[in-house]
């Protein structure tokens, strides 16, 4: 990630190269001069070997004065590992806190150098690819850990992608603080200690109504487990008692369900909703479209019947049935 070239005294217009996959921060007077991207440059150090020697003598100092450094900082992506304990709430509406075991990986690349400089190594005399990566593990390890105690466990447990995504949003800035870039965030795995995982499963039983229902059934067998091993005639009428009321409220429940899951119809004329199916409208008195498929179609009038031609007045009583057109003014009659 990170090497510091091992000499301070840089004699002036040395030649500095750097590689396509590295950049070069120029350090001088305590100053950071300069970022050097891909190429091969002149140093300017203010350090002249001979009048160097010279200041040195006069002035009296045991050391070089004009001291300068580099520094080189990858450009590759880095992977790491990371694992947490913490504490988070097991989901809404179920505040309860319990422990919480997540591990998993991340993937990240220097983005600013001079930033990573001034914030990630300051002013260490020393400092390797070693003791950064430590630093990183123990700040992401920090990090993960605060986001994923602000989330319910079962949000996590349930759906690991979501919360990977959620949490480097969330640390994405403090990355970009520190003159990084957070690639990638997977969260592997996460759990709870044995004991609060039987509770949080019987918690989400109890939520929906068929769990509901099963534990009542489950309560009514060990009273009547209780009932048949009772040798008392007070547990024989608490039971006798008590069951009758239980079964009317699962009945209850059931009926309730049965009719929530009923589907309704809007009606085509007026938009009033009815059972389906349905024959009349409830609102309007209206058939529905299937009533109205099944009748009958109309039967066919009969034809017309004329003694006299309506017309011309003839009379055609004496013709068999009424004809079509009329034989004496070719009127139409039916």
């Amino acid at each position: 990630i990170v090497w510091e070239y091992d000499q301070e005294y840089i004699r002036t217009l040395s030649s500095l190269t750097v590689d396509e996959w590295q950049w070069a921060v120029f350090v001088r007077d305590g100053q950071i001069l300069r970022v050097f991207d891909a190429g091969k440059y002149s140093l300017t150090t203010a350090n002249f070997p001979f009048l160097t020697k010279i200041y040195e003598k006069v002035l009296g100092y045991k050391e070089n004065v004009f001291k300068a450094k580099v520094i080189f900082i990858s450009k590759k992506q880095f992977q790491g590992k990371w694992g947490v304990r913490t504490m988070c709430k097991v989901a809404q509406n179920y505040e309860a806190p319990i422990p919480l075991m997540g591990n998993g990986e991340f993937t990240y690349r220097v983005s600013d150098p001079e930033t990573f400089i001034t914030q990630m190594i300051g002013g260490g005399k020393s400092f390797n690819t070693g003791s950064v990566s430590m630093f990183m593990k123990s700040f992401i390890n920090e990090q993960i850990g605060q986001q994923l105690g602000r989330q319910y466990y079962m949000d996590v447990f349930g759906n690991l992608d979501g919360a990977s995504l959620l949490t480097k949003m969330n640390i994405e800035e403090d990355f970009r603080n520190r003159g990084l870039e957070l690639l990638a965030l997977k969260i592997n795995n996460v759990s709870t200690e044995e004991a609060y995982q039987k509770d949080i499963y019987e918690v989400q039983r109890l939520r929906t109504d068929v769990g509901a229902q099963y534990k009542q059934f489950e309560v009514m067998e060990k009273m009547a487990d209780a009932i048949g091993d009772s040798s008392g005639g007070a547990a024989f009428g608490t039971g006798m008692m008590l069951f009758p009321q239980m079964m009317q409220q699962l009945n209850q429940q059931a009926m309730q369900g049965n009719v929530q899951q009923q589907p309704k119809v809007l009606c085509p004329y007026c938009g009033n909703p009815n059972d389906y199916p349905y024959k009349f409208c409830g609102n309007c008195g209206k058939p529905s479209p299937q009533m109205q498929q099944q009748q009958p179609p109309a039967p066919a009038a009969a034809p017309k019947s004329f003694k006299n031609c309506p017309y011309c007045g003839e009379d055609l009583s004496g013709l068999p049935k009424t004809p079509k057109f009329c034989p004496y003014c070719a009127e139409q009659l039916s």
